[in-house]
C-alpha cells in the first residue's frame, strides 16, 4: 500500500523529501520513496491555490458586460470553480497520486491556517478522494529534518482542518459577491461622472481605507489645544523631587480650559504656591521582569522597522529567505507562543545560540513553571501557528546568506534566548504625599541586575547618557511626615498624530489588530479583539497590497501611507456602509465561528451576504448625489497634486507628480513615473533610464524648471563606449512631446 503527503507549494514539498530521506530534482513538486510512514511514500505539491472561484463571466453572457448595472446583483445559485491555468498540471498530479488504487492513506501537510486547510479540501474534493481514502493531519511548522519527522510521526484526524476549511470557504464566496458585485457597481457609476480608475470594494480592503483615511484626516482636522496640569516640587536635604498629580483640564475646541483650570484649584484648594503635605505611603521593593514574549509575524515586523527602519516588504521577504533556508520556523503567524516540546529544543541548542550571540552561560536561569505558562500553548492543532523561533539549523558565520538575512536571524535568536536568561531585577521606590487632599506622587527605579535586557534585541547605543539618580525614599521620608510643597501649573499643547506608516497598521497592536476599538457595541468589540482585529497577518499584507495596486494609497521610500484622491472618494461613497466597517468582520467572525462548531452552515453566511449586497445597491442608486462626488473629488485632487507637485507641465502647466506603478506589467521591472496630472495630457518621464540609471525627484524638479539635471556619469553608447553627461528637456516640435536629451 502507499500513503501521499499533500503540501502546499512546491519549496516545502521539497524539504518533505529531504527531511523523509526521498531523492528527487532540483525544482521537483512530485517524487517518491520508502520512509518510515510507508515503503511506497508520494510527497506532491500544490501550488498555493490551484482552484479558484469563476469570473461572473463563466456564469453567462449577459455578465461579459461589466457596465450593465441592470444585471446585478450576480447571486450563483451555485458557485463555479476554475483551474488556475498555468497550475492544470500541479492539479493533475495530485489528482494521479491520490487516486491511485494502491493509495489508502493521505496526509494533508499544507500550511496550518484555515486557508491551508481549505486548499487541501478544494483539491481533495474535486478528485473525488474525501470519502473513500483515510485523510490524516500533519503540521510542520518549521522545515528542518527534526521538526518534519516528529510532525509525520504524530499526525492527527483531518476533521478539525476540515471544519476550519468550511470557514474559510464560506468567507471566500461572502467575499466573491461583495467584491464582484460592488466593484462593478462603483466603477461604472463614478466613470460616468468623467472620474477614471478601478473602484474595487471589499470588506478586507476597504475596511482598512478607512482606518488609513480616518487616522489621515485626524492629521489634517488637528488644532492644538492647551494642557493644564497640576505639579508639584519637594525640596528636602538637598533632593530636588518633582511630584506628578491627576489634575489636568484639557481644551476640546468647545471649552475654556483656562477657565476650567483654575475653578479647579479653587475647589481643591490648591491656590497657594506653597503648601503642607503629609506623607503616606513610601515604598522601597525589589522587582523582577520576565523575558518579552516570542515574536508573532507583526511583532517581527515592528522590531525590524525599530531597530534598522526596515519597511514590512522588505521584513516580509527575508523572513520568508530564512525560513525557506531552514533558519526560522513559520512566518505567518499570529501567536507569540510555543509548545513545550518546542521550548525544549531550543533549550537543547542553547549553548550554540549563546555563542552566537556572545552571551556567558553564567546568565542563564531557567524560568519556573509559573512564569513559564504565559510563553507556552497546548499541542492542540486547533491553535494559531507558534512563535518565530530559531530552529535547530544554526546560521554559522561562514553561512552563505546575505547582511540583512544574518540581522534578522540575530534579532529571533536573541528574543528566543532571552527566555532562558535571569530575569530583569530592579529597585522601585516610591513617595506619596496628600496635600488638601489630594495625591501628590513620585517615583524612581534602580537597576540591580539586567538579565534578559542584555541579550534582548536593541539598537546600538550612539554615546553614555548620564545615568539618572537612583533615589531610595525610604532612607529620607517617613510615613505621617509633613513636608513643605511648592504648587506649581504646567501649561503644554497636545500634539497632532505623527504621518502614519504601513509598519503602524501591520504590528503586533497595531492599527488592524486594535479595529475593535471603532466598535461601539461591547459584544462585536470582544468578538473582533478575540479574533485580533481585521485579517490575519497573512492577509493584513494583501490588503495593504491590494490597496497599493488599486491606487487608493502610496507608500513612499520611508514607509509613509499617503491617500490619493481615488482612495479619498471611494472611501467617503462607503462612510455610512457595513461595507467598509470593522463591525462586519467581526459579525462574519462570529459566523466562522458557529460554522467550525458545527452550529451554522456555510451557506448561512453566503446568505446574509446577499442581503447586504442588495440593500448596498439599493443605496447607490437612492443617495447618489453626483454634485457632491464631483466636488469632493475635485477638492482632493487639488489637494494632493498641490501637495506632492515636481513642478508645472511644460505642456500644459497642470502639477506633475510621482505615480508608482502597481500592475507590474513585465517581470522584476516596473514603470514608475513623473506623470501630469491632467488626463488629457501626455506628458511622462519614466524614472527608469538606460544603465539601470534612474531620474530621481531632484532631477525632475530641475527639468521641469527649464534647468538641467546634475551630471551623471558613465551612460554607454551602442559601440560600448562610456561618457558622462547632464540630462535636459528637449521639445519635439513634430510630435508635440517632451524627450530627455543630453548636453554636451
Amino acid at each position: 500500500m502507499a500513503t501521499v503527503i499533500l503540501a502546499e507549494k512546491p519549496d516545502q514539498a521539497r524539504k518533505y523529501m529531504d527531511a523523509l530521506g526521498i531523492k528527487h530534482k532540483p525544482k521537483a513538486h512530485l517524487a517518491q520513496g520508502s520512509t518510515f510512514l510507508d515503503p511506497t511514500t508520494i510527497v506532491v505539491s500544490a501550488r498555493g491555490h490551484l482552484i479558484e472561484l469563476a469570473e461572473p463571466e463563466e456564469y453567462g453572457e449577459q455578465y461579459k458586460d461589466r457596465t450593465n448595472l441592470n444585471i446585478l446583483p450576480i447571486i450563483p445559485k451555485q458557485f463555479k470553480y476554475h483551474f488556475i491555468e498555468d497550475s492544470k498540471g500541479y492539479y493533475f498530479d495530485i489528482k494521479k497520486a491520490v487516486q491511485r488504487s494502491d493509495v489508502n492513506k493521505i496526509i494533508v501537510a499544507t500550511d496550518k491556517d484555515n486557508e491551508g486547510g481549505a486548499i487541501a479540501f478544494n483539491i481533495l474534493l474535486f478528485t473525488g478522494v474525501l470519502k473513500n481514502k483515510q485523510i490524516l493531519r500533519a503540521y510542520p511548522t518549521a522545515t528542518t529534518k527534526a521538526s518534519i519527522v516528529k510532525e509525520f510521526k504524530r499526525l492527527e484526524p483531518i476533521t478539525d482542518t476540515w471544519k476550519s476549511a468550511n470557514a474559510a470557504i464560506a468567507r471566500s464566496r461572502a467575499d466573491w459577491l461583495i467584491g464582484m458585485n460592488l466593484s462593478r457597481v462603483y466603477t461604472k457609476k463614478i466613470s460616468d461622472l468623467g472620474i477614471y480608475g478601478n473602484f474595487a470594494v471589499g470588506r478586507s480592503i476597504s475596511t482598512t481605507l478607512r482606518i488609513i483615511c480616518d487616522w489621515n484626516a485626524e492629521i489634517k482636522n488637528f488644532t492644538p489645544e492647551p494642557v493644564f496640569q497640576v505639579t508639584g516640587q519637594l525640596n528636602q536635604d538637598k533632593l530636588n523631587i518633582p511630584l506628578s498629580t491627576s489634575l489636568r483640564v484639557v481644551g476640546n475646541g468647545t471649552n475654556n480650559p483656562k477657565e476650567e483650570f483654575i475653578k479647579l484649584l479653587n475647589d481643591k484648594g490648591l491656590i497657594k504656591s506653597n503648601m503642607d503635605g503629609k506623607v503616606i505611603k513610601v515604598t522601597s521593593q525589589v522587582k523582577h521582569t520576565y523575558a518579552p514574549k516570542l515574536f508573532a509575524k507583526g511583532a517581527l515586523y515592528k522590531t525590524m522597522s525599530k531597530l534598522y527602519g526596515w519597511s514590512q516588504k522588505k521584513s516580509k521577504s527575508v523572513m520568508q529567505k530564512n525560513y525557506d533556508e531552514g533558519y526560522q520556523t513559520y512566518p505567518r503567524t499570529d501567536s507569540p507562543k510555543i509548545t513545550l516540546d518546542t521550548y525544549n529544543e531550543l533549550k537543547e541548542k542553547l549553548p550554540e545560540y549563546l555563542a552566537l550571540v556572545g552571551i556567558n552561560s553564567d546568565k542563564v536561569e531557567e524560568m519556573d513553571e509559573d512564569h513559564l505558562k504565559k510563553y507556552l500553548t497546548t499541542e492542540s492543532k486547533a491553535d494559531a501557528h507558534y512563535a518565530i523561533t530559531p530552529t535547530d539549523k544554526i546560521m554559522t558565520p561562514t553561512a552563505d546568506v546575505s547582511d540583512d538575512q544574518r540581522k534578522m536571524y540575530e534579532v529571533v535568536v536573541r528574543q528566543s534566548v532571552a527566555l532562558f536568561i535571569k530575569p530583569y531585577t530592579y529597585s522601585s521606590f516610591s513617595l506619596e504625599l496628600d496635600v488638601n487632599g489630594e495625591k501628590f506622587t513620585a517615583s524612581n527605579t534602580g537597576t540591580l541586575e539586567n538579565g534578559w535586557k542584555d541579550i534582548a534585541p536593541s539598537k546600538p547605543k550612539k554615546r553614555k547618557t548620564k545615568e539618572k539618580e537612583v533615589i531610595d525614599y525610604t532612607k529620607y521620608f517617613r510615613e505621617g511626615e509633613i513636608l513643605p510643597i511648592k504648587i506649581s501649573s504646567k501649561v503644554s499643547q497636545t500634539t497632532p498624530p505623527s504621518p502614519l506608516k504601513s509598519i503602524q497598521l501591520y504590528e503586533t497592536g497595531g492599527l488592524m489588530e486594535k479595529a475593535y476599538k471603532l466598535i461601539e457595541n461591547k459584544r462585536y468589540a470582544n468578538i473582533l479583539k478575540n479574533a485580533k482585529g481585521i485579517g490575519t497577518s497573512a492577509t493584513r499584507d494583501q490588503a495593504l497590497e491590494s490597496l497599493e495596486q488599486k491606487g487608493y494609497i502610496n507608500i513612499d521610500n520611508k514607509d509613509v501611507v499617503t491617500v490619493t484622491p481615488n482612495g479619498w472618494l471611494i472611501n467617503k461613497i462607503l462612510e455610512n456602509s457595513d461595507i467598509s466597517s470593522p463591525i462586519l468582520t467581526a459579525k462574519w467572525e462570529e459566523e466562522y465561528a458557529k460554522i467550525k462548531a458545527g452550529e451554522s452552515r456555510a451557506s448561512d453566511l453566503v446568505n446574509a451576504t446577499k442581503s447586504l449586497i442588495t440593500a448596498e445597491i439599493n443605496h447607490s442608486i437612492q443617495d447618489w448625489d453626483e454634485e457632491e462626488i464631483k466636488n469632493y473629488y475635485a477638492k482632493k485632487k487639488g489637494e494632493f497634486d498641490s501637495k506632492f507637485s515636481l513642478g508645472t507641465c511644460p505642456k500644459c502647466k497642470s502639477p506633475v507628480i510621482f505615480v508608482k506603478d502597481t500592475k507590474k506589467r513585465e517581470k522584476n521591472k516596473k514603470y514608475d513615473r513623473y506623470q501630469c496630472t491632467n488626463k488629457d495630457c501626455d506628458f511622462i518621464l519614466f524614472k527608469k533610464l538606460i544603465g539601470n540609471k534612474a531620474l530621481t525627484e531632484t532631477d525632475v524638479k530641475a527639468l521641469l524648471a527649464g534647468k538641467t539635471t546634475k551630471l551623471k556619469k558613465n551612460f554607454v553608447k551602442k559601440d560600448g563606449t562610456k561618457f558622462d553627461a547632464k540630462l535636459k528637456l528637449i521639445h519635439d516640435n513634430k510630435d508635440d512631446k517632451y524627450k530627455l536629451g543630453f548636453t554636451k
